[in-house]
């Protein structure tokens, strides 16, 4: 045997003994997954060539989603086996990194084994993870590839308790396990030129299976529950063979991990393998459950969430291992009111403080990226409690309406039996609002947000439970949700200051750069969220590693992706937002809570000018909406289209809010009429007119009300190029004037 190019250091941690015995179903699994990355690459060639308008790659992409075909058409030659260096890395552990780059990944926190020689940490081409997670516990359930085909055989029939039966099952089987040429159908048709799996896509009547049985092409019927089997198999010997799907355990867990988690095949399972629960507590795990814990972006990390999703520790326990409020790091409002649930928790186990005087729930809400779910898991961690996980997508992705409720009513459970315990509930706003004008779905919906009500009253009879919600959009939540009652607080994750930036930054690189550079990146990075800083600072670390460079501030610059700012840029983005402050401030005084400025967008984050929502009010938002536009063209002569972009900029919620007043108000050009939200796609001419009309307008009065002011204009947006974050109470300071400018009256 060859000797390496590089050993491993002392801290280079491998396997006791190379070539590791695997599970029988190991290498089965491995040719699995290989066709399913071949048939992902077909996929995503698709896609490409599709939104490059490639005709027939639209025709193809349609046949393929729409189920008239049950493979896409391979433009890559696909091997059953995995590459040779995923080999020799699987069967050797052979360490393919120099050594220090290897001791500096792991001493970061990252995993070697999984990380490429060009510090990608993932696939090429990404699997979805249910698929990945099915397709292993398949494979170990039918053990090895003679296992499968006998399966295949004609006249065979088999039988797989605990596998749902879905239309998609079909496609996955298509795409990664049965032979080339084969398809999948509900019921073989009379005459069928390629070989057929008959694989019911639905709970199977008698009949239905009956009309299965007579034709020689093999079954495979999947079943959710044993007392769901049809009849026929009451009857004693039928020579079908009922096989019950494997569980989820640590070795399907690791393959998954070493799949989806692992830009070379490898993960450190000894490491990862530790940290997992046993193979029993791993089987109650709902999928949505798994998906919240592989967000994570090291192996080890989702095997420390599912650590604590299974954990159920003593309260002696829970008193030595509580870190306490000090971990939770942050300015906002919602880090100071966990950090307050924190402390508040403690005095409840003491028996210092009864459960009805805490606080016992928030909802939070703001962009994504932002730290939400990371706030719910330094809130478990502070406290020393138990973490549960849930999510409206997840529970969606369970199936049709009842089995959507009871994935929720599962995760409910599984936090009342943790107690003490936070539940986290993500995406919230999935479900939208019983209220919303879009009819269709109306039922679903009503059924769905009734059940989570129920669930929420539920938990404020249970002491010990903490419920954590988030959501990206409060605005779209029904609004018995956030009633009094349901959630104790609703607070805002705003994107973080700059005082937040430089903390964060400060502890990666600390002992890296000097404290000036350190502050020049944190201005510079204003407007970005925590997620993006955090994989900038890990992605620059790994690059100056392999490049065998310091840590620089050009190297950091170029992984958040902020150039040098050019002076123009940063003065029109001021300008900008120094008239939506201005205009705000002149039109209601002491609304502006703060101004950011990065290099590339700006934001102005002020309270709701609307208190009774009446036409003026409604004329003043528009006025304060179109007033950076106005201060562009006020003071450089121009206008940019920086008003303009996604839903939520200055424009799109101008006009959003005109066809509000016209449509759903009651307030605009169709009186007391209520016609619903009005479909962009479909505008009537009038409509568009009626919108160029008032936004004009609003810009017109904009410019206006500004004129007067456009020294304070310019020394506001001055002041906040210098500072990069001004917040209201100095704003105030240099705009203050002996008289105010009284507000517009609607024309």
């Amino acid at each position: 045997m060859e000797t390496p190019m590089t050993q491993p250091s002392s801290q280079s941690p491998l396997p006791k003994k190379n070539g590791a015995k695997r599970p029988e179903w190991w290498a089965f699994a491995q040719n699995c997954i290989a066709r399913l990355r071949a048939t992902e690459t077909d996929i995503v060639d698709l896609e490409r060539r599709a939104t490059a308008r490639d005709a027939a790659a639209v025709d193809t992409l349609m046949e393929y989603e729409g189920g008239d075909s049950p493979k896409p058409p391979s433009r890559f030659a696909a091997s059953g086996t995995p590459s040779a260096a995923e080999l020799m890395g699987i069967a050797t552990s052979t360490p393919h990194l120099p050594p220090e780059e290897w001791d500096a990944i792991a001493a970061d926190g990252g995993d070697p084994f999984a990380t490429a020689a060009n510090g990608s940490t993932r696939p090429a081409i990404t699997l979805p993870l249910p698929d990945v997670i099915l397709l292993t516990r398949l494979a170990a359930t039918f053990r090895n590839a003679e296992g499968w085909e006998a399966s295949l055989r004609p006249g065979a029939m088999t039988v797989i308790i605990e596998l749902e039966p879905t239309l998609y099952l079909g496609k996955l089987l298509t795409g990664a396990m049965l032979p080339e040429g084969w398809s999948t159908h509900s019921r073989a048709p009379k005459s069928a030129s390629n070989p057929v799996l008959q694989l019911p896509d639905r709970p199977i009547m008698e009949k239905e299976l009956e009309r299965c049985l007579h034709h020689p092409a093999p079954i495979l019927l999947p079943v959710r529950r044993q007392e769901d089997l049809p009849a026929l198999f009451s009857t004693g010997e039928t020579g079908a063979r009922v096989l019950v799907l494997e569980k989820l355990n640590a070795d399907i867990l690791l393959f998954a991990l070493s799949v989806c988690h692992s830009a070379t095949g490898r993960i450190d399972e000894e490491k990862v393998r530790a940290m997992l629960p046993n193979d029993e507590r791993l089987a109650t795990l709902e999928a949505g459950h798994v998906a919240m814990a592989c967000r994570a972006p090291t192996a080890q990390e989702v095997a420390k969430r599912i650590s604590l999703m299974t954990k159920t520790a003593s309260a002696g326990e829970v008193a030595r291992e509580r870190p306490g409020p000090d971990i939770i790091d942050g300015t906002t409002p919602a880090h100071h009111a966990v950090r307050n649930i924190v402390a508040d928790l403690a005095a409840w186990q003491a028996g210092d403080l009864n459960w009805s005087e805490m606080s016992r729930s928030l909802l939070v809400h703001g962009a994504p990226g932002t730290g939400k779910t990371y706030l719910a898991q330094q809130l478990a961690e502070a406290a020393g409690v138990a973490l549960v996980e849930g999510s409206f997508a997840d529970w969606q992705a369970a199936g049709h309406l009842g089995l959507m409720l009871a994935a929720m009513i599962k995760c409910f459970d599984e936090a009342v039996a943790k107690v003490p315990c936070v539940l986290f509930v993500d995406e919230i706003d999935a479900v939208g609002s019983r209220f919303g004008g879009d009819q269709h779905g109306m039922s679903y919906r009503t059924q769905v947000v009734n059940g989570f009500l129920q669930q929420i009253d539920r938990l404020a009879r249970t002491p010990g439970l903490i419920l954590i919600g988030a959501c990206n959009q409060v605005s779209r939540l029904d609004p018995a949700i956030t009633r009094p009652g349901r959630f104790d607080l609703v607070l805002r994750m705003p994107l973080p200051s700059i005082t937040d930036i430089r903390r964060i930054m400060a502890k990666v690189l600390a002992d890296k750069l000097p404290e000036d550079k350190i502050d020049t990146l944190a201005r510079a990075a204003v407007g970005k969220t925590p997620a993006e800083l955090d994989a900038a600072l890990r992605a620059a670390a790994a690059d100056a590693r392999r490049q065998r460079l310091p840590m620089s501030s050009d190297l950091l610059r170029r992984h958040l992706g902020i150039d040098q700012p050019t002076p123009e840029l940063l003065r029109r983005i001021a300008i900008h937002e120094a008239g939506h402050a201005l205009s705000a401030e002149l039109l209601m005084p002491g609304s502006v809570v703060k101004l950011s400025l990065s290099d590339r967008d700006g934001r102005t984050e002020r309270r709701s000018i609307f208190v009774e929502l009446t036409v003026e009010e409604i004329e003043n938002e528009l006025l304060i909406l179109m007033a950076g536009r106005a201060a562009e063209r006020l003071v450089l002569g121009t206008i940019s289209g920086g008003a303009g972009g996604d839903t939520e900029s200055d424009l799109a919620l101008a006009t959003g809010l005109v066809l509000q007043m016209d449509r759903e108000l009651g307030v605009g050009c169709n009186g007391h009429s209520w016609l619903g939200p009005a479909d962009m796609h479909r505008l009537t001419e009038q409509e568009k007119q009626r919108l160029q009309a008032k936004l004009g307008q609003a810009m017109n009065h904009a410019a206006k009300l500004l004129t007067p002011h456009i020294d304070q204009l310019r020394e506001v947006a001055a002041a906040l190029i210098d500072v990069r974050e001004l917040h209201g109470a100095a704003m105030r300071r240099l705009i203050a004037e002996p008289e105010r400018e009284p507000p517009l009256s609607p024309s």
